[in-house]
């Protein structure tokens, strides 16, 4: 692939990991990188500027809402995607309302990841 688009999977749940692994297989545009915990995701974003994040509400050591503004300003144009085990509208709210570009709950909804997937990148070719 001529220009591939970086993303940060954070997630410590083995069945969430194997599953998101599977739907990534179906966009090859993008270069994957997985954290599995807090801080490894907080040095991730440090260092580099990430096109998408996907990414737990709660990560061994960190939340979510703390790696989506770690993400952004690195750059501005991340799109965030949070996912959770808690069906929480004012979670969910929150997070919308701080950047994150969607919020998906797991595990019946994972599958929607593909479908925002799809929309991103029509969205930022």
């Amino acid at each position: 692939m001529d220009n591939p688009k970086r993303l940060l999977f954070i997630e410590d749940e083995g069945y969430v990991i194997d599953r998101v692994q599977e739907i990534l297989k179906d966009f090859p545009q993008f270069e994957v990188t997985l954290a599995g915990a807090g801080e490894e995701a907080r040095k991730l974003l440090k260092e580099t500027a990430y096109d998408l994040v996907i990414t737990d509400i709660y990560v061994r050591g960190v939340s979510g809402l703390e790696l989506l503004h770690h993400a952004k300003e690195k750059n501005k144009e991340t799109c965030v995607i949070i996912i959770t085990g808690v069906d929480n509208a004012d979670i969910a709210a929150k997070a919308l309302k701080e950047g994150a570009f969607d919020f998906v709950v797991k595990p019946p909804a994972l599958d929607r990841i593909a479908s925002i997937l799809k929309l991103v990148t029509l969205l930022k070719p």
